[in-house]
């Protein structure tokens, strides 16, 4: 029989008969159950570095050129990917199909505890299982209630440490950020009268401060069978410990007694916000 000549006496049977192959198809696409959906997407872990000023060119030297070497050896690693901003280095490490991303997280932060020479005003590396151009699914925004004068962006700290903990433990949640918030401070406000009638000068109550603000290892002892790992821990968290930084130390040979020029006695030390340097709508 020719298949044509049959198609074109009977054209209503022809149509029929595609319909019913389509209706069918239909049928079989909604109830044939899926066996296996494999994920083809390449797994990514991002490291992402913080250096509030410095500019991009600082950013690379410093910071992604030594992540970048200490991590071009991981296990299962395909491809890196660097960025390099004003303030922030982001280094995106993607991995091959079906690695362990446990495993690929362990080996990732241990190369990165291995890397040295990191800027005293960067922060630490962060590690996040998920690429920075992936979209998110929820936005949710915090207001101030009426009659509330106090700037909203003064509430960044606790967006961070009870809304943010709160949501990253939900099952599922990826990744959160925080947007719009600024971080509590220390303000140090120098008294120039009461610096000059000292003889001291900025730059050396800089150098005060920051010898004083740090936490150093002393070594262990050791007691028997035990080791005891001695650390002097000397963070400047609280207005009382700035001003209690002693800056000059003097004496009287005529009569023995000691002065001391303290923080507290030429600058005025007390807890603020940084200026917010963006604005999300």
């Amino acid at each position: 029989m020719n298949l044509v000549r049959f198609a074109i006496d009977r054209p209503i049977a022809v149509i029929a008969a595609v319909l019913m192959v389509v209706l069918f198809g239909l049928v079989a696409l909604e109830t044939i159950p899926i066996q296996l959906t494999p994920d083809v997407r390449k797994p990514i872990i991002t490291v992402q570095t913080l250096w509030p000023g410095a500019a991009p060119a600082e950013v690379e030297r410093e910071i992604v050129n030594r992540q970048e070497e200490m991590l071009k050896g991981v296990e299962g690693l395909e491809e890196v990917e660097s960025r390099s901003e004003n303030g922030r280095a982001r280094v995106t490490l993607t991995f091959a199909i079906g690695t362990n991303m446990d495993r690929a997280l362990l080996l990732v932060a241990n190369r990165l505890d291995r890397v040295s020479g990191y800027p005293d005003e960067a922060d630490r590396p962060t590690l996040r299982t998920a690429g920075a151009e992936d979209n998110a699914i929820a936005w949710f925004a915090i207001q101030t209630v009426e009659g509330n004068s106090r700037p909203v962006h003064t509430y960044g700290d606790f967006v961070e440490e009870v809304i943010q903990d709160r949501v990253e433990r939900v099952e599922g949640v990826s990744r959160t950020d925080a947007f719009g918030g600024v971080q509590r401070e220390l303000h140090i406000t120098v008294l120039p009268e009461r610096m000059a009638q000292f003889g001291l000068t900025v730059t050396e109550i800089t150098q005060k401060l920051r010898a004083a603000n740090a936490s150093v290892s002393a070594g262990d002892v050791e007691e028997g069978k035990r080791r005891y790992l001695v650390r002097a821990e000397g963070e400047l968290d609280t207005p009382e410990a700035v001003r209690a930084v002693v800056l000059r130390t003097a004496s009287d040979s005529a009569t023995g007694r000691i002065g001391r020029v303290t923080v507290g006695d030429i600058a005025e030390v007390s807890y603020g916000y940084s200026e917010p340097r963006a604005r999300i709508r």
